[in-house]
C-alpha cells in the first residue's frame, strides 16, 4: 500500500508540476522564414528576425545614419574613382568577416542584387582598416542607406564555410526547428534592456496564437483584422504600426486584354473607403498609387485632394473602351490570393466590386508558396498581394516593384515594363523629384489595382511591455 502511495506521489510531481519557461519571451511568427542568410531574406518573417540577429556597418534612424563599429571614415581624393577609407572600432567584427560579407554583395546571385550595383570593390588594408569603392556619382546617403539594410549584414566567414551562422546583431541563433520554432539568445550579458532568451513559434493561424496568449504561453503576435474586437485588444496591450506596407492587386501585364482602359476600369470600380470602414474596421489607410500617403507627403509640399477615386459609371465607360470588350465581360478571370480567412474576405469584397461593372471573376485561394511561385511564372490574371517595406524610404515602394528588369519573383509581380520608369530606377543618384515622376507615371499606367496601406496591430503581454525597446523590432 505504501508502495502504491509513493508511485502516485511521484506521478503527481511529474504531471501536476507548474510549467516553467526557459525563455523570457515567446513571440509568434506567421510563417517559417525561407532563409536566415541575409542576402536571401525577403519574406516578412525573415525581415523581423533580421532585426534581432543581423547587423550591418550602418544603422538608419530618424536622425540619419550612425555606425556602431566605424571609428572614423573619409572620402579619398581620386581623379576618377569614388573611394572611402574606413577605420574600424576595436568592438567591430574582424576585417575578414566584413570583407567576406560585403564581397558577397558583389559576387553572389540574390534577389536584391540590382540594389548593390553601386558597389565596385571591397579592399582590406590592415587588420582594422578597409576601403570601399563605389560607382562615380553615388551619394554618401545612398550607399549608407543600402549598407544599413539586412542584405548587407555582417556574418562570420569561418562559420559560414562550415554551414553555421555567426551573426553580429543583438541576438545569436541557437536553434531552428523548421516549421516549429527558432531560438535566439542575447549576444551581450550586460545588455539588460533586452530579454536574454526569446523563442519564436511558427504559428500560421492567429486563432492558435490567441489560444496560447490566453494561456500565458505567448507574449506577442500579429492580430488579424477579425481579432481586433477582442476584449484583450485594448490600447494597453495593442501596439499599432502604420504605413509600412501596401496591399494591391497585380494586373498581369502579359495579357493584351488588360490594356490601359481595362486597368482604369478596375481601379475606378473599387470602393476603397467603404471596404476600409466596413470590412477592415478603419485599420487601413488609402494609399497614393503604390505608396502609403505619408511617404508621398515626405517628398512634396503638394496637398493630396483625392488619393484613388471610386466611380462606377466611369469604370463601366472605361471597360467599354477596352481592347477586348465585350468579350472580356464573359471571360472568366482568375483572381488569386492567400487562402487565409482575412485575405479571402478582402478578395470577396474586391470580386464583388469587379462583378458590379460586368466582369466575371473566379476566386482562387492558394497557399503562400505556390501562389508566389506561380505568380513569378506569370500565371493568373489578378493577384492580391502585400508588400512590406525593407527600409524607411519611398524608393522601397518603387524598386523593385516596378523595375522592368525585376519582373516576377524579382519583385515586379505584375510584369510591368516602362522604359522611363526603368531609366529613373537605374540612376545612381535619385532625387525626390525622380520619385514623384515615377509615382506619376505608375498612377497613370495603373499596373496594379491600388488599394490601401494596412495597419499592423500586435497583441502583447505585460512581460513584453517590460522591454519597451522591442516595440521597434515588431
Amino acid at each position: 500500500m505504501r508502495t502504491l502511495s509513493l508511485v502516485f506521489f511521484l506521478l503527481s510531481l511529474t504531471f501536476c508540476r507548474k510549467e516553467t519557461s526557459e525563455f523570457d519571451l515567446k513571440v509568434a511568427l506567421p510563417s517559417d522564414p525561407a532563409h536566415l542568410d541575409p542576402l536571401h531574406i525577403t519574406d516578412l518573417s525573415g525581415q523581423k528576425l533580421a532585426k534581432f540577429i543581423h547587423q550591418g556597418l550602418w544603422i538608419q534612424n530618424p536622425e540619419g545614419f550612425r555606425s556602431p563599429w566605424i571609428h572614423s571614415y573619409k572620402k579619398i581624393s581620386h581623379p576618377t574613382k569614388n573611394l572611402w577609407w574606413l577605420q574600424l572600432d576595436p568592438s567591430a567584427p574582424s576585417v575578414d568577416d566584413i570583407h567576406f560579407s560585403l564581397s558577397r554583395l558583389l559576387l553572389e546571385t540574390y534577389p536584391r542584387k540590382g540594389d548593390y550595383q553601386f558597389l565596385v570593390k571591397v579592399r582590406r588594408l590592415t587588420e582594422n582598416q578597409m576601403e570601399l569603392e563605389f560607382k562615380p556619382g553615388t551619394l554618401e546617403t545612398e550607399w549608407k542607406e543600402k549598407l544599413s539594410l539586412p542584405f548587407a549584414s555582417i556574418i562570420g566567414k569561418k562559420e559560414w564555410e562550415t554551414n553555421t551562422l555567426k551573426s553580429y546583431g543583438k541576438y545569436k541563433l541557437v536553434d531552428w526547428k523548421k516549421n516549429e520554432y527558432i531560438d535566439i539568445h542575447r549576444q551581450k550579458d550586460d545588455d539588460k534592456n533586452f530579454p536574454e532568451k526569446i523563442r519564436f513559434l511558427i504559428l500560421p493561424q492567429s486563432s492558435t496564437s490567441l489560444f496560447l496568449y490566453r494561456k500565458g504561453k505567448l507574449d506577442a503576435f500579429k492580430l488579424t483584422d477579425f481579432l481586433l474586437s477582442l476584449p484583450e485588444a485594448n490600447s494597453e496591450f495593442t501596439l499599432t504600426k502604420k504605413g509600412r506596407s501596401v496591399q494591391y492587386v497585380a494586373i498581369n501585364q502579359n495579357n493584351p486584354c488588360f490594356d490601359s482602359h481595362f486597368r482604369a476600369a478596375v481601379n475606378f470600380s473599387i470602393p476603397r473607403q467603404l471596404i476600409i470602414n466596413k470590412l477592415l474596421e478603419n485599420h487601413a489607410d488609402i494609399s497614393y498609387g503604390p505608396v502609403p500617403i505619408h511617404y508621398f507627403e515626405k517628398i512634396t509640399k503638394d496637398k493630396i485632394i483625392t488619393p484613388e477615386s471610386y466611380n462606377i459609371d466611369i469604370a463601366k465607360k472605361e471597360l467599354e473602351q477596352s481592347k477586348c470588350f465585350p468579350k472580356i465581360k464573359f471571360t472568366e478571370l482568375e483572381f488569386r490570393m492567400r487562402g487565409d480567412d482575412e485575405n479571402q474576405a478582402k478578395g470577396r469584397a474586391i470580386k464583388q466590386a469587379l462583378e458590379d461593372i460586368g466582369l466575371t471573376i473566379k476566386l482562387k485561394p492558394m497557399e503562400k508558396a505556390p501562389l508566389y511561385k506561380e505568380n513569378g511564372e506569370g500565371k493568373g490574371d489578378l493577384t492580391l498581394l502585400t508588400w512590406y517595406s525593407d527600409f524607411d524610404s519611398v524608393w522601397n515602394f518603387l524598386d523593385p516593384l516596378f523595375h522592368p528588369n525585376k519582373v516576377g519573383n524579382g519583385g515586379n509581380r505584375s510584369f510591368y515594363k516602362n522604359e522611363a520608369v526603368g531609366n529613373i530606377l537605374e540612376k545612381s543618384f535619385k532625387s525626390d523629384q525622380d520619385a514623384l515622376q515615377v509615382i506619376k507615371i505608375i498612377r497613370k499606367d495603373k499596373p496594379w489595382i491600388f488599394l490601401w496601406s494596412i495597419q499592423e496591430n500586435y497583441l502583447v503581454s505585460k512581460e513584453f511591455l517590460r522591454y519597451n525597446v522591442l516595440v521597434d523590432f515588431l
